[in-house]
């Protein structure tokens, strides 16, 4: 009863942001909820407990989200992931980062992919290596363009350089091919974002574009606008809702009341 009760006022309280910060009272409901339901293992409260935690980012909380990473059942780990995912606190990308380094989820494709999906949503600088080590492992259209997005989130040079570093991978067989030709789209997509420019699906014309602005680049200061099909794809994969709904609602807070 009690943990039912502290979830309903973690339910009802306000997103904390980072830069407020949770209350005490708002952390210790949290830890409360979290610890009740670590300790009985009911499935349904530990899903709402973990749910809840994403709204108070403090590292007493996240240390008991993360717990819950090793959970035996699969949706408490993926509730788990959902949770650090949206937590803003740095101790979340910290939990998110040892359990892939661990490589926890090399042989489940649904946590390995939100594994990968959280750590790209907290879009850390240093997240650049981690996405892209071994991108093209395991051989999973999904699982790449988790790493191939997660880099672009980065925005960074770094996470550029990266970017075509699995541009250029190639195949072994004879001729070698393009590792990264059923990705060009997610790619360009990256590309676009992190450059400004839109050169297509072609790789060559990418990497003719890096060797010529390499010396001057600077990430763009502002998203650049995608074409629709290409702001689509990454709308769905963030889980983002389509673009022309997020424009009518501006619109509508555009209009005056009547």
């Amino acid at each position: 009863m009690r943990a039912a009760l502290l979830l309903l006022g973690l339910a009802l309280a306000p997103q904390v942001t980072g830069e407020e910060g949770p209350t005490p009272a708002q952390v210790a409901e949290a830890r409360g909820a979290l610890d009740a339901a670590l300790r009985s293992g009911a499935l349904g409260e530990l899903l709402a407990a973990l749910e809840a935690a994403q709204r108070v980012p403090h590292p007493e909380v996240v240390k008991r989200v993360a717990r819950a990473l090793r959970d035996e059942r699969k949706e408490v780990q993926l509730a788990a992931l959902a949770s650090l995912r949206w937590s803003s606190h740095p101790d979340a990308l910290a939990a998110l980062t040892q359990a892939q380094e661990e490589r926890r989820w090399k042989d489940d494709r649904e946590l390995l992919l939100a594994s990968l999906r959280a750590i790209g949503q907290h879009g850390d600088p240093r997240s650049v290596g981690l996405l892209a080590r071994d991108p093209f492992e395991p051989h999973d259209h999904a699982i790449w363009r988790a790493r191939i997005f997660g880099l672009a989130r980065i925005g960074t040079e770094p996470a550029l350089e990266a970017l075509l570093g699995i541009l250029g991978a190639t195949t072994t067989g004879r001729p070698p091919e393009r590792r990264v030709a059923p990705l060009m789209p997610e790619m360009r997509t990256a590309l676009v974002l992190l450059t400004g420019v839109d050169l297509g699906l072609s790789p060559e014309l990418w990497e003719d574009w890096w060797r010529t602005n390499r010396k001057r680049y600077r990430p763009p200061q502002e998203p650049p606008l995608l074409p629709r099909d290409l702001r689509e794809r990454w709308d769905e994969f963030w889980g983002l809702p389509p673009f022309y709904e997020r424009e009518r609602r501006r619109e509508d807070r555009g209009r005056e009341p009547r």
